[in-house]
């Protein structure tokens, strides 16, 4: 198991990565601030979403991508570190897994839902000759690069034309669609707002539209939280018969299938059927935390879908 000591001294190496640029002083601070926050983070027991958890989860994901025997684990579908990602969220197995299904090279990719818009990914070797566009219905933030383009709008009106993309990544999105807007603070206010209906099949028509924006022999590299069937209001978990539906409603090959569970001791590789009781930990519903300290998912589906030629 990786011990907290040997997990801290990856982020502070990731610290030094971001921060090690531009004004000294300004970065000594930064520095000084994160490293802050993330043993703040340890020395409270490692509490999903407690203060400095963002930190931590972004520098051991640094760490996760910069480690070419990691990565490559992702690529195969082999089994990952013990104690790998132990309370930490769902993005922390499938960011690695997409971007280490990245074919190296020149292309066109979208990515849809916008998890990847964030200098930790887009300034990995895989994705440096990439042209990029970034499509969602919410943006965190812009950044000026040749590379990129942004859009802002709904997958199930598409304004882009067919057979234009490489890759198309989609982490964690396809749950949402059809389903209430996702809540913002305060919670109980939002979620007292008049809600639209519901469409719990509004992915279907979107993951045809996934396909048919691939050029033929494209990937779809898409992500989902999997487990007992279930309405979250704001989002649903996919169960065995809705990830056939998925894989189906694109209409294309389906070249493999990863799931991951979160155990207490970290995020393992798993099969489906040992996934399939998994439950969701939904922090806004239910606020106690169950004694895995799962801090969202726990367990998802990772799918590489291809177009066929």
């Amino acid at each position: 198991m990786i011990s907290v000591d040997r997990a801290f001294s990856r982020v502070a190496r990731g610290m030094r990565r971001i921060f090690g640029g531009g004004n000294p002083v300004a970065n000594a601070l930064n520095l000084s601030a994160a490293l802050s926050q993330v043993e703040q983070y340890k020395s409270n027991g490692r509490i999903p979403w407690s203060p400095g958890y963002s930190k931590f989860k972004n520098l051991l994901m640094i760490e996760s991508l910069a480690d070419p025997a990691l990565m490559q684990t992702f690529r195969v579908g082999g089994a990952l570190p013990e104690g790998y990602g132990c309370r930490i969220d769902e993005r922390i197995v499938e960011c690695p897994w997409a971007i280490s299904r990245v074919r190296p090279g020149s292309g066109m990719l979208l990515d849809a839902g916008s998890v990847l818009n964030a200098p930790m990914f887009l300034d990995r070797p895989e994705l440096a000759h990439q042209k990029i566009i970034i499509y969602s219905l919410e943006m965190d933030s812009v950044r000026l690069d040749p590379r990129l383009s942004y859009l802002h709008g709904d997958f199930r009106e598409p304004v882009l034309r067919d057979a234009i993309f490489d890759t198309i990544v989609c982490i964690s999105t396809v749950e949402h669609i059809g389903m209430w807007p996702i809540p913002k603070p305060p919670y109980a206010e939002s979620l007292a707002k008049p809600q639209p209906e519901k469409d719990l099949l509004a992915y279907r028509g979107v993951m045809r539209t996934f396909h048919d924006l691939l050029k033929p022999g494209g990937r779809l590299l898409v992500t989902v939280p999997y487990g007992k069937p279930e309405d979250q209001d704001w989002l649903q978990i996919f169960g065995p018969t809705q990830i056939d539906d998925l894989i189906q409603s694109f209409g294309g090959m389906c070249e493999s299938q990863t799931y991951y569970r979160h155990l207490p001791e970290g995020w393992v590789t798993a099969s489906a059927a040992d996934c399939a009781d998994a439950e969701y930990f939904n922090i806004v519903k239910t606020p106690e935390f169950g004694p895995d300290l799962a801090a969202a998912a726990r367990a998802v589906a990772c799918l590489e879908l291809v177009r066929r030629s």
